[in-house]
């Protein structure tokens, strides 16, 4: 397939850094660029595979040829988390009293790095995650839960990154909301994924995210508010579209993948729950889901 030959680049990619790391000759100045190699690839290698899809969308055999492709790249994702967790191992150890003191440009290099293996290490997940949700291969774990723990779990995620980007994270959880059989670790990821793009992209000091739980006859229905950037009528009809990305300065000038609010999208369905969206440019969005409560 067209996509092997990408993942197994940045495998091999990965495996050398691997073998640097483990002999001490990782040379700090050119991880930056090593890294950003490496993601440019798994990017690719995502994007190969949408258009393997399409070109075999009327196969006969479209079942099994998306059975394989589902387990090559769980496969391939489990094999390229292996190396990273090392790399991110290794930049921390070279941080250490140990290893030497260094210098204000080392360790600009070494949060780079950081950084960047963060941001492939979230792909990766991405990536799984599609993956599953193609395949049909994503099982709920369904058990009563309470919109107050999931609300705390984001904001455990969330609190300190919203601090760090100078923004306010806002998160409501009045009594009285239907208890839910749900899987609360994806609705937490849905959120996540909505609260993450919504403080992206709000002004930075007044940027503001609202996470409101609220009761309508027996539904919980769960708003992520922003006053970010807002999109156009032509943009929320792409919502949901695999690596799409709108056309706003400030989107673009963030490295994203377009797979995040695909990913809320299709862990909705999954939940058994909706969500629409009402947004005007520079008017901030609103992403509300309804997931019917407990009888």
């Amino acid at each position: 397939m067209a996509n092997e030959s990408a993942l197994q680049a940045a495998r091999t990619q990965l495996a050398e850094l691997l073998k640097a790391a483990r002999s001490g000759a990782i040379i700090p100045i050119r991880l930056p660029g090593q890294i950003e190699a490496i993601e440019a690839l798994l990017e690719k290698a995502a994007e190969e595979h949408a258009e393997e899809l399409k070109k075999n969308a009327s196969a006969p055999d479209l079942e099994e040829y998306m059975k394989e492709q589902a387990a090559f790249i769980s496969h391939a994702v489990h094999e390229l988390r292996t190396p990273m967790t090392s790399i991110r191992g290794y930049t921390d150890m070279l941080n250490t009293p140990a290893m030497g003191e260094l210098n204000d440009m080392q360790k600009q290099f070494l949060d780079t790095v950081r950084t960047n293996a963060r941001r492939m290490e979230g792909l990766l997940s991405d990536v799984s995650d599609i993956n599953k949700l193609r395949a049909n291969t994503l099982r709920l774990n369904q058990k009563m839960d309470m919109f107050k723990n999931v609300a705390m779990m984001v904001e455990k995620q969330l609190g300190a990154t919203a601090t760090e980007m100078n923004r306010k994270l806002t998160i409501e959880t009045p009594q009285g909301l239907p208890l839910l059989n749900t899987d609360g670790e994806l609705l937490v990821k849905v959120l996540v994924k909505l609260v993450e793009n919504g403080l992206r992209y709000s002004p930075e000091e007044t940027g503001e995210v609202k996470v409101i739980g609220a009761a309508d006859d027996g539904t919980l229905v769960i708003t992520v508010e922003d006053n970010g950037i807002g999109m156009t009528p032509e943009e929320m009809a792409q919502l949901g579209t695999l690596y799409f990305r709108g056309e706003n300065d400030a989107v673009r000038a963030y490295k994203g993948s377009g797979t995040g609010i695909p990913i809320a999208y299709g862990l909705v369905k999954l939940l058994g729950g909706s969500i629409d969206v009402e947004s005007e440019p520079e008017k901030g969005t609103k992403f509300r889901i309804r997931l019917k409560g407990m009888s």
